[in-house]
């Protein structure tokens, strides 16, 4: 019995429109951590215009935590970061914020995903037009015990913990602390930008004596100042090592 062969022409067009697919593919199975290295490599070459870019969590739809009374997350930590901005411009920093109104800051990223992922990577990106970072978060949990304030960096960075530790000993003076160490985080993204960046927890909406400190405006204004501290004490160090 005779066999047919068969000759099948694939031009070029077909052969790269296949590679394409196969590439998109093997991207796509790739795990978060190397997408996030992807994004920052390619965010290396960055423009740095602030000595510091302060973020304050959540805006928009997104209200971040509640404490009773119908208390926002989002509009206590913008409170601060504005103030914060007022104290350090006043010191002689150039401040960029990530928002300063209440909105989000999706429109920033440069990838599609849902709006959670595109704020977040929105935020990444504008913490790395700064030479250092800050983003400031309230906290809630299921214990109304839960109190203070906690202060995470990127696990494995000594610069990340020195900054960390600075702006812990800093808040320490006006704030009763969750933790008394700087913590450190492998699966927070804002704290794995390029840049030294912290975030501080400033307190729980959850906790009766915290959300009582939290909505009085001079409180929010220690805690300003002191993160401010905690900031302008690493940032005079950081400052001279990278000028050697």
């Amino acid at each position: 019995m005779s066999r047919k062969f068969y000759w099948v022409t694939i031009t070029k067009s077909y052969l790269s429109a296949f590679a394409l697919l196969i590439i998109v593919l093997f991207l796509l199975s790739l795990p978060s951590s190397y997408q996030l290295g992807v994004l920052t490599a390619t965010l290396v070459s960055t423009s740095v215009e602030y000595d510091i870019v302060l973020d304050a969590g959540h805006g928009g739809i997104d209200s971040g935590g509640i404490g009773a009374g119908d208390v926002y997350e989002k509009d206590l930590v913008l409170d601060i970061v504005l103030r914060m901005r007022d104290i350090l411009e006043g010191a002689g920093l150039k401040v960029g914020l990530t928002r300063d109104t209440d909105m989000d800051v999706t429109h920033l990223a440069k990838s599609k995903g849902t709006r959670h992922q595109r704020d977040l990577e929105g935020r990444f990106i504008a913490l790395h037009s700064g030479k250092i970072g800050m983003s400031v978060h309230a906290n809630t949990s299921k214990s109304s015990a839960e109190q203070g304030a906690i202060v995470f960096y990127r696990r494995n960075s000594y610069i990340g913990k020195q900054y960390a530790t600075s702006v812990l000993e800093a808040i320490e003076q006006v704030q009763v602390l969750n933790h008394d160490y700087p913590v450190p985080r492998s699966n927070l993204m804002l704290i794995k930008a390029k840049p030294p960046v912290v975030l501080v927890e400033v307190g729980f909406l959850t906790n009766p004596d915290d959300l009582a400190k939290l909505t009085d405006p001079d409180f929010r204004q220690s805690i300003a100042e002191a993160l401010c501290k905690g900031i302008a004490n690493f940032y005079a160090v950081y400052r001279s090592e990278q000028s050697e």
